[in-house]
C-alpha cells in the first residue's frame, strides 16, 4: 500500500512539474503587439529579474482608480529591475482610448493588445485590474490583487492596509517564502 502511495506521489509531482513548464513553454511563445504597434515576445519576461503582467480597461473604474498606484507601483518596482507590462484583452477599446488612459496616468511601461485573448486565457485572467508576477525563470509567483482596496464589486476601504502585490515583490527579492501567492481579484470582468 505505502509503495502505490509513493507512486501516485512521485507521478503526481511529475504531472504538476510539466503543467507549470507547458504553462511558461506558453507564455514565452506568445507575441502580442503593444499598442504602438511593435512587436513584445513575452520571451522577454525571462531576462528581466522580475515581471508583473497587469491586465486593465481603460473604462474599468477599479482602472481608473488604481492609476496614480500603478505609477507609482512602476516606479519603486524599476527601481528594483522588476518590469511591469500591461494587457489590455479583446477587442473592445480602440488605440486611441488605451493611449489616452496610458497618458492621463503618465504610464511609461507598454501596453500589450490581446484581441483574442491568448495570453488572457493563457494566465485565465478574469478581471481587471488583475496582477501577476513572474520571476525570472518565466514561473508564475503570484497572482491577483494588487492590495484590498477593493474588496467586493462597487466597494472600497479608505486607505489599502494589505498590499499583495508588493508584499510578493519584496519577499522574491529578499529570497523570501511569498506570503500570499494568490488572492480573488475584485474589479470589471474582462470580455
Amino acid at each position: 500500500m505505502k509503495l502505490i502511495a509513493v507512486i501516485f506521489l512521485i507521478s503526481s509531482l511529475s504531472v504538476f512539474s510539466c503543467q507549470n513548464e507547458n504553462e511558461n513553454t506558453l507564455i514565452s511563445s506568445i507575441t502580442l503587439q503593444t499598442v504602438d504597434h511593435q512587436d513584445f515576445s513575452f520571451k522577454q519576461i525571462t531576462s528581466n529579474k522580475a515581471s508583473v503582467i497587469l491586465f486593465l480597461q481603460p473604462e474599468c473604474p477599479f482602472c481608473n482608480s488604481y492609476g496614480k498606484t500603478l505609477k507609482q507601483l512602476d516606479s519603486v518596482f524599476s527601481a528594483k529591475k522588476v518590469k511591469m507590462y500591461a494587457v489590455v484583452a479583446g477587442k473592445n477599446f480602440p488605440d486611441s482610448e488605451i493611449v489616452e488612459y496610458r497618458n492621463k496616468f503618465d504610464l511609461e511601461f507598454p501596453f500589450l493588445l490581446d484581441p483574442e485573448f491568448v495570453i488572457t486565457r493563457q494566465l485565465q485572467a478574469s478581471v481587471t485590474p488583475q496582477a501577476f508576477l513572474f520571476n525570472g525563470r518565466g514561473e508564475k509567483i503570484y497572482y491577483g490583487m494588487i492590495d484590498n482596496w477593493g474588496y467586493e464589486i462597487g466597494k472600497t476601504r479608505a486607505h489599502a492596509t494589505e498590499f499583495y502585490l508588493t508584499d510578493a515583490v519584496n519577499a522574491f527579492l529578499s529570497n523570501q517564502p511569498i506570503p500570499l501567492d494568490s488572492t480573488k481579484a475584485i474589479g470589471c470582468y474582462i470580455q
